[in-house]
C-alpha cells in the first residue's frame, strides 16, 4: 500500500475524531444551529477489467482492490431559511497488482442554502483532486446553482445547471470546460422508505484538442428502499444509467472518423445496520462503453463489499 496513505489518512483519521469530539458538544447544547456527520469506511473487491475513462485507458486485466475512505461535513444554519454547509472526503484506492492506477482522491465541497415555504435554493462548490499510481493526475471544480421543489407530497423535482472545470496534469490537451443541465425527478412511493428517481442530463464539454470536444445526455432511473429482515435494518440501491456522447467537432486521426460511445451501467447495492451506526454493504455493478474508438471500448464488471461507522 502506499506509504503515503498512512501518512496521510492517519492525520485525516485523527482529525475526524477530534471534530466529532466538538460534534457531540454541539449537539449536548440545547437548540444548537450546528450539525455533523461523519463516515469511515473499508471494502475490498474484484474489477474485471481496471479502467482509467478519463484518458481512454482500458487495461483488458482484472485486478483486486482494496479501499479506505473518510468523510465529514459540517452545517450551520443561521436562520430557519439560511444554512450554509461544508465538507471533506478522502478516498484511497488500491489494486493489489496494478499499483500504478491505485487512485487517491480527495474532495473537498461548500454550499449554501435558501429554505422557501415553496421551494429550495442552492449553490454548491465542489473541488476535487486525484493522484494516479502516486503521481498528480486530475483536478474537478463544479460550481451548481439549483432549484427544487414538491409538486405535492409524492412528486419532487430538481433543476440544475453545473459549470465544470477540468485539468489533467500531465495531458493538458484534454483540459475542458462543460456546461450542464440536470433535471431529478423524485416520486416518493412510501416516503424515504420507498421511492423512484429519474433523472436527465445535457452536457456541452469544450477541451484545449477539438479532438476530445463532445456534447452529450444521460438517462438515469433508481430505485432506493428501507426495509428490515428479522432485527436488521437494510438498505437497498438498483440504479441503470444510460449515456450517448458525440465527438462531433473534429474527426479522431485514430479512427479517421468522428467518434462516437454508448455506455449503459447497472449497479446494485444493499447495506445493513449490524449495530447502531456499524453498517455492512455489498455492491455489484457492471459497465458496458461501446465505441468506435478502440482504446475507449470496454466491458467491466465489479464486486466489492466492506463495513462503515457513521457518526
Amino acid at each position: 500500500m502506499d506509504p503515503r496513505f498512512s501518512k496521510f489518512s492517519i492525520g485525516f483519521l485523527c482529525a475526524l475524531m477530534l471534530i466529532s469530539d466538538a460534534s457531540k458538544y454541539l449537539h449536548s447544547k440545547e437548540k444548537s444551529d450546528f450539525s455533523f456527520g461523519a463516515e469511515l469506511e473499508a471494502s475490498v473487491g474484484n474489477e474485471s477489467n481496471v479502467v482509467v475513462e478519463e484518458i481512454d485507458l482500458s487495461t483488458t486485466r482484472g485486478d483486486s482492490f482494496f479501499v479506505v475512505k473518510a468523510k465529514g461535513d459540517i452545517e450551520y444554519a443561521f436562520s430557519s431559511q439560511h444554512s450554509v454547509s461544508a465538507g471533506i472526503s478522502y478516498t484511497d484506492k488500491n489494486y493489489f497488482e496494478a499499483d500504478r492506477f491505485s487512485l487517491q482522491t480527495t474532495l473537498s465541497s461548500a454550499g449554501y442554502k435558501f429554505k422557501h415555504a415553496d421551494y429550495t435554493l442552492s449553490f454548491d462548490y465542489r473541488n476535487a483532486s486525484a493522484d494516479l499510481g502516486g503521481n498528480d493526475f486530475l483536478t474537478l471544480t463544479h460550481v451548481s446553482p439549483a432549484i427544487s421543489f414538491f409538486l405535492d407530497k409524492k412528486n419532487f423535482l430538481r433543476l440544475a445547471y453545473t459549470n465544470i472545470d477540468k485539468e489533467l496534469i500531465n495531458n493538458p490537451t484534454r483540459d475542458a470546460q462543460s456546461d450542464e443541465i440536470g433535471v431529478d425527478y423524485y416520486y416518493f412511493w412510501n416516503g424515504l422508505s420507498d421511492y423512484f428517481i429519474s433523472s436527465v442530463k445535457l452536457r456541452q464539454e469544450d477541451a484545449i484538442d477539438p479532438v476530445f470536444n463532445f456534447s452529450s445526455y444521460q438517462l438515469r432511473l433508481a430505485y432506493k428502499k428501507r426495509y428490515s429482515v428479522s432485527t436488521y435494518k437494510l438498505r437497498l440501491t438498483v440504479e441503470g444509467k444510460y449515456r450517448e456522447r458525440d465527438f462531433n467537432d473534429r474527426l479522431n486521426p485514430r479512427i479517421n472518423a468522428f467518434r462516437a460511445d454508448d455506455r449503459a451501467t447497472f449497479s446494485l447495492s444493499n447495506e445493513a445496520e449490524i449495530i447502531d451506526d456499524l453498517f455492512w454493504h455489498v455492491a455489484l455493478s457492471y459497465v458496458n462503453n461501446d465505441s468506435n474508438l478502440a482504446s475507449a471500448s470496454y466491458s467491466e464488471t465489479s464486486v466489492a463489499s466492506g463495513i462503515s461507522y457513521q457518526f
